[in-house]
């Protein structure tokens, strides 16, 4: 398999927690390969509070910085979601309301980019409309949702092990 079919896209509308910022940064440099499109009124990736507390959980970091990582920025979904379908890339939003479990996708090809929503109110139903397909991490009913820190790393792990990386 060619690298670039290794290539995992992730959308984040709208990520503005410093913390929830920090989080996915670390997954992603934990799995590498991975190619991220923020939309939206969203914090950079390079803010002081997102880089300083990544830097904070690793010695590695705090001496080298962080690496190069393949960040698209635009100003809002419809201008990614546009983008990334004259690519024939499918979108696939993540919900708790979602009927389509997450388990049931195939992710070996690299057709698609994970769309999530912003973690206060998820994705609108007019940004839902732009998605090809919508899933939900299953879970009990001890919640109705999990948070982006939460659900990001395991969206990403399941979709490097199918993609055959562990």
């Amino acid at each position: 398999m060619r690298k670039e079919n290794k290539m995992l896209k992730l959308v984040f509308d709208c990520l503005r927690a410093p913390y929830d910022w920090a989080n996915i940064l670390q997954a992603v440099l934990a799995v590498g390969e991975c190619e991220l499109y923020i939309t939206g009124n969203s914090l950079r990736h390079d803010h002081p509070k997102v880089v300083g507390k990544v830097k904070s959980w690793s010695k590695k970091l705090t001496k080298q910085g962080l690496p190069p990582l393949r960040i698209n920025y635009f100003s809002s979904l419809v201008e990614c979601a546009v983008k990334l379908k004259k690519q024939n890339i499918k979108l696939i939003g993540t919900s708790s309301y979602a009927k389509k479990s997450f388990y049931d996708l195939d992710l070996k090809e690299d057709n698609f980019a994970i769309v999530f929503g912003t973690e206060t109110s998820g994705l609108t139903k007019e940004k839902i409309a732009l998605l090809d397909d919508m899933v939900r991490l299953p879970m009990s009913d001890n919640l109705d949702f999990m948070t982006l820190s939460v659900v990001v790393p395991i969206v990403i792990y399941e979709a490097k092990r199918q993609k055959g990386l562990f």
